[in-house]
């Protein structure tokens, strides 16, 4: 132990809050512990089990947009936002799509619709979904969002952004939804801007209180900057920005937080502004050299965009892969790499965009998402930038010296994109479904389900009495190697929020090794685990 244009049938793609048991501590650096251990035979941990069929023939999704009920709910939209959560509890995801209704009203009559639709909650009902009216008059330019428990009583509260302008429709703010038995009710959560032009948040206990704070990425077009939310308590906010070390000129699209020095505390990644906050104790940051991470800009409306986090070389520190929402590259012909980061440590990085074989693009890809997608036990790189049909997902086929290498796929070339492309094991069978997210009226969101074969699997959640591990790094060993790293993270990409589920493809593995590390605190060594299965720490789903 240790310390989307067509909807084909189908498409192949070629090639921190109160911790239960554990003592958290103020030191700004965790001590070298001996962890605690829990045997494999340890009863409840066990969620659900899924084998994996077939063998691998490489990356195989299936449009299940019409089967899941999920056409009629989002005409009217332009969609630029998508949050898996689980609103009722049931540890099944539900979906909460959010678009931009300040167009005028003919633009969306397409589809049959009749005008513009507001945001949509849709509930998971086996494998299907069924809308649920929590706002049905609320119009506003919906760009991002998390599910998160805001107000540590045990479910998952609603963070929705509204990206707000001067001009036009009379726009709803920013707003929090609290979770009140299985059904969300808005609510007026002071100190968060009414007038903020809020992009993708996210979520991390800036200053270890044991309650979740936000951060809300401000774009450079509304004149303002990023703003780091206290969490006081009871849903109430304050602004804590300057007060944090962060200053008053961060603007981005994208944001990523995770332990990238080392030191157990969360660090701050705004991708817009390409500027990287290390945490200097809990309370407060100091902002790292950003010189990596600076992009070439072709044209007036080129904006660095999403930003996704896991190790992605086997090392146990914490890589960056950087989407973009570049107009130079459909309206100008540039071709635009999305770019990936390794973390060297103590808070530097490299790029190995060209090594890595992340090839230049033809069009936006403003999300990325490191997530193994093939189960072989290497984190891919998904954009939602298009190969013919289907998002461009970049192939992990393991290291050279060092560097993780990358296949591209085929069908590059279309200046299609999507705004996101979140990704949920949504039918529980331990493979990564995505869910994109359509702007055009004219053409709907899909709904993919990955139906690749082979690559055994195992996720790792936390219970709700814990904040479900927001913050909580989880390693997975076979033997003595470490095969993969993540943070628990309800943020992802661009203008998205995912479940609070570390997922990790296995490749031949059937037994593994499992640490959870809770922030300020002791590592949890659970021992031995099988694979292909979902496990909570400490008592399973029930």
């Amino acid at each position: 132990m240790r310390g989307g244009l067509a909807l084909s049938a189908v498409i192949l793609f070629a090639a921190c809050t109160g911790v239960t048991g554990v003592s958290p501590t103020s030191e700004t650096e965790a001590s070298p512990t001996t962890p605690t251990s829990a045997s494999a035979t340890t009863p409840g941990l066990t969620c659900w089990t899924s084998s994996p069929t077939g063998d691998d023939q490489g990356l195989t999704f299936v449009d299940v947009t019409e089967a899941s009920a999920l056409i009629d709910p989002l005409i009217g939209m332009h969609g630029h936002a998508a949050i898996w959560t689980d609103v009722d509890g049931d540890d099944r995801a539900d979906l909460y799509v959010g678009t931009f209704a300040d167009r005028p009203e003919e633009i969306y009559q397409q589809r049959g619709a009749l005008g513009p639709s507001p945001d949509r909650l849709l509930v998971s009902e086996e494998n299907s979904f069924a809308p649920v009216d929590i706002h049905p008059n609320r119009y506003t330019r919906t760009s991002g969002g998390v599910g998160a428990d805001l107000d540590d009583d045990g479910d998952l509260d609603l963070v929705v952004s509204s990206n707000i302008k001067d001009e036009g429709l009379e726009q709803a703010p920013t707003q929090v939804f609290e979770n009140q038995e299985g059904t969300l009710a808005a609510i007026n959560a002071t100190g968060i801007p009414s007038d903020l032009g809020g992009r993708s948040v996210a979520v991390l206990d800036f200053d270890a209180d044991g309650l979740l704070d936000l951060f809300v990425a401000e774009d450079r077009w509304t004149g303002g900057s990023s703003v780091l939310l206290h969490n006081e308590g009871e849903l109430r906010f304050r602004d804590f920005t300057a007060g944090a070390g962060v200053p008053a000129d961060v603007h981005g699209l994208g944001v990523a937080v995770a332990d990238f020095d080392g030191d157990s505390l969360s660090d701050i990644f705004v991708a817009g502004s390409n500027r990287l906050f290390l945490s200097d104790g809990p309370g407060r940051f100091a902002e790292a050299d950003s010189t990596v991470f600076r992009w070439e800009i072709f044209g007036d409306e080129d904006d660095v965009a999403g930003a996704s986090v896991a190790d992605v070389n086997r090392d146990g520190l914490l890589d960056i892969a950087v989407g973009h929402h570049f107009n130079s590259t459909v309206e100008d012909g540039t071709e635009v790499s999305v770019r990936l980061y390794l973390n060297e440590g103590e808070g530097v990085f490299t790029d190995v965009t060209e090594a890595a074989g992340l090839t230049p693009l033809p069009t936006k890809a403003p999300h990325v998402e490191l997530n193994d997608f093939d189960n072989d036990g290497w984190p891919d790189l998904l954009t939602s930038a298009s190969a013919g049909d289907r998002p461009a997902l970049f192939r992990h086929e393991g290291l050279d010296d060092g560097v993780p290498r990358f296949t591209a796929p085929d069908g590059l070339g279309d200046v299609q994109y999507w705004v996101g492309t979140p990704s949920a094991d949504y039918d529980r069978d331990g493979r990564l479904d995505v869910f994109l997210v359509e702007w055009e009226p004219a053409i709907p969101s899909l709904l993919l389900r990955n139906e690749t074969g082979g690559g055994n699997w195992l996720e790792v959640s936390v219970d709700p009495a814990s904040g479900y591990g927001v913050g909580w790094r989880v390693e997975v060993f076979v033997g003595p190697d470490l095969i993969g790293a993540r943070e628990i993270t309800v943020t992802q990409g661009y203008s998205s929020g995912v479940q609070p589920i570390a997922h990790f493809g296995l490749g031949d593995s059937e037994e593994i090794e499992v640490v959870l590390t809770p922030p300020g605190a002791d590592p949890i060594d659970l021992g031995s685990i099988s694979a292909n299965q979902h496990i909570r720490w400490p008592n399973g789903c029930g």
